[in-house]
């Protein structure tokens, strides 16, 4: 669990700081080749924040089963997408050889952390997003986690869906950027009066899911030192004027803080 963990942390931060690099104020003014598009190009990548946050919340309502419940779901599936190669491709050398590395790989993977194959296969899937938070429990009602993470279903968090899938509500509010070459050319300098809104918003929307990450961790493991609690705070009320912060600081993490004895 703890090495899943580290690579989902690692994973947001590099994102975050990717967003930061592309659109750092030198790169911008500076760099002839820099273009606006390449910051609307990578916007779909706080989809992948919002994913690894769910892992990572997911993995820490229950660390003893669903740790090994996620583990074991990613070599499952890998198996199936070899097994899927196999079917389509099997009998042609080129192709045979590279799946047989890959089994091999596999293989020596489930060993060294102790699992077989039929282990895999005697467990449900590890749901998606989506799938996580339709699931009703007996009852018929959402869990106070499901709940928090549906939130990332609704408003502005959707369109970095709809942007990954290149579904035509994820293009619309950016379409502009994209044929910004065939628009009449006295409606270009609008877009340079909308991109810096544009930018705000969306760095300031990573920012949040990696600080709600942050919290998450710091409210389960309790890390001294480093003036970790009292920076927490620090960032979210530097974040506070935006909507999104409020809307999430106000459903779970200020109880969730108090809770855990995290005091500024």
């Amino acid at each position: 669990m703890a090495l899943d963990l580290h690579v989902m942390i690692r994973q947001a931060m590099r994102t975050y700081d990717l967003l930061f690099y592309i659109n750092a104020d030198d790169r911008r003014r500076t760099d002839c080749y820099w273009k606006a598009e390449y910051t609307i190009v990578s916007l779909p990548l706080v989809r992948n924040m919002i994913d690894c946050l769910y892992n990572i919340t997911a993995i820490l309502e229950d660390p003893q089963q669903n740790g090994p419940w996620f583990r074991k779901s990613g070599y499952w599936r890998r198996l199936k997408a070899v097994d899927g190669d196999q079917a389509r491709y099997g009998g042609q050398p080129e192709w045979d050889e590279w799946i047989a590395r890959n089994r091999n790989e596999i293989d020596f993977d489930l060993r060294v952390n102790n699992l077989t194959i039929q282990e895999l296969m005697d467990q449900p899937q590890w749901p998606t997003l989506g799938k996580y938070v339709s699931d009703r429990k007996p009852g018929g009602g959402l869990t106070p986690h499901q709940e928090f993470l549906k939130t990332f279903t609704y408003g502005h968090w959707r369109e970095y869906s709809a942007m990954a899938h290149g579904a035509f509500e994820g293009l619309m509010p950016v379409a502009m950027f994209y044929i910004a070459d065939s628009m009449p050319f006295e409606s270009r300098p609008k877009l340079d009066e909308t991109y810096p809104i544009i930018l705000s918003l969306h760095i300031a929307r990573s920012a949040l899911v990696l600080l709600c990450i942050v919290t998450e961790l710091q409210a389960y493991f309790h890390f001294d030192g480093a003036r970790i609690d009292e920076r927490i705070h620090e960032i979210w009320n530097a974040l506070m004027p935006v909507f999104e912060a409020k809307e999430l600081f106000t459903q779970r993490y200020k109880k969730l803080m108090e809770d855990k004895g995290m005091n500024p």
